[in-house]
C-alpha cells in the first residue's frame, strides 16, 4: 500500500471514530471535525490522483518507446533487403545495362511499396493508441474527480440546509453516509485504476501484438518481392519478356 493510500484509510479510521464517539454535549465539534477530514480527503485524493496520472505517463512512455523500438527494427530489417538487393543489381556481371535497368525499375517499386506497407503498420498502431493511452485511464479518472467535485458540493449543501442545533444527528448521519459511501466508490474505481496502470505489462498485449505480426508479415513479403526482383537477374531478363 503507498503512502496516499495508507493515508485515505487512516482518514477513514478516524472518521469511524469520530462518528461513534462524538457525544451530544460535543456537536459542533463533531461538525467541524467532519468538515477537517473531508477537507483532507480532498487533499489526500488529488495526491493520489496526480501521482497516479504520473504513473500512467511512464507507463504510455515507456510503451510507446517499445513500439518504436519495433517499427526501428522493421526498418533496419528492410533497408538491409534493399541494400542487399540493390547491390546485388548493380554488380552483376550476367547481365547487359537494358537488363540492369529493368531490375532496377523493379527494385524501386517494391521498395517502395515495402515502406507504404511499414508505415500503414505504423498508422494503423497509431490510430489505436489514444484509445490504450489515454481514453481507458481518464476515462476512470475523470470519473473519480467529478465525483470528488460533486461530493464538496454536496457537503456544502449538506451544512446549509440543516439546522445546526436542531437538526445535530441528521447533519452527522447525512455526512457519514456521504463520506462512507464516497470512500468505498473510490476505493473500486482506485483498484481500477491500478488495474489500468498494468494494462501494458502482458507480453501478448494486443497493440504490442498487432504491430508485431504487421511488421513480421511487412518483412517477410518484402523479402519474397526483393527474391522476385532478382529473379531478373539470375535468368538476365530472359524469362521477363
Amino acid at each position: 500500500m503507498n503512502r496516499s493510500s495508507c493515508r485515505l484509510a487512516l482518514c477513514a479510521t478516524f472518521l469511524l471514530y469520530v462518528s461513534v464517539s462524538t457525544t451530544a454535549t460535543e456537536p459542533l465539534s463533531a461538525i467541524v471535525q467532519y468538515q477537517e477530514w473531508f477537507s483532507e480527503y480532498a487533499s489526500i485524493l488529488e495526491e493520489t490522483m496526480q501521482i497516479k496520472r504520473q504513473g500512467n505517463s511512464n507507463a504510455t512512455l515507456y510503451f510507446n518507446k517499445e513500439l518504436v523500438k519495433l517499427l526501428a527494427n522493421a526498418t533496419i530489417q528492410l533497408r538491409l533487403i534493399d541494400n542487399t538487393t540493390e547491390s546485388a543489381i548493380l554488380q552483376a556481371d550476367t547481365i547487359d545495362e537494358s537488363c540492369r535497368r529493368l531490375a532496377l525499375e523493379q527494385f524501386a517499386i517494391y521498395s517502395a511499396k515495402g515502406q507504404a506497407d511499414l508505415q500503414e503498420c505504423a498508422a494503423y498502431t497509431a490510430g489505436l493508441l489514444d484509445y490504450w493511452t489515454y481514453e481507458r485511464f481518464y476515462g476512470i479518472a475523470n470519473i473519480v474527480h467529478r465525483e470528488a467535485t460533486e461530493l464538496t458540493h454536496r457537503v456544502g449543501l449538506i451544512l446549509e440546509q440543516y439546522n445546526k442545533i436542531t437538526q445535530m444527528d441528521n447533519i452527522l448521519e447525512v455526512l457519514s453516509e456521504e463520506y462512507y459511501a464516497f470512500n468505498n466508490f473510490n476505493n473500486q474505481f482506485q483498484n481500477a485504476l491500478n488495474l489500468e496502470l498494468e494494462r501494458f505489462n502482458a507480453p501478448n498485449h494486443p497493440l504490442r501484438t498487432s504491430l508485431f505480426d504487421c511488421l513480421d508479415m511487412t518483412v517477410t513479403f518484402h523479402q519474397l518481392y526483393m527474391d522476385y526482383v532478382l529473379s531478373y537477374v539470375e535468368s538476365a531478363c530472359n524469362t521477363q519478356y
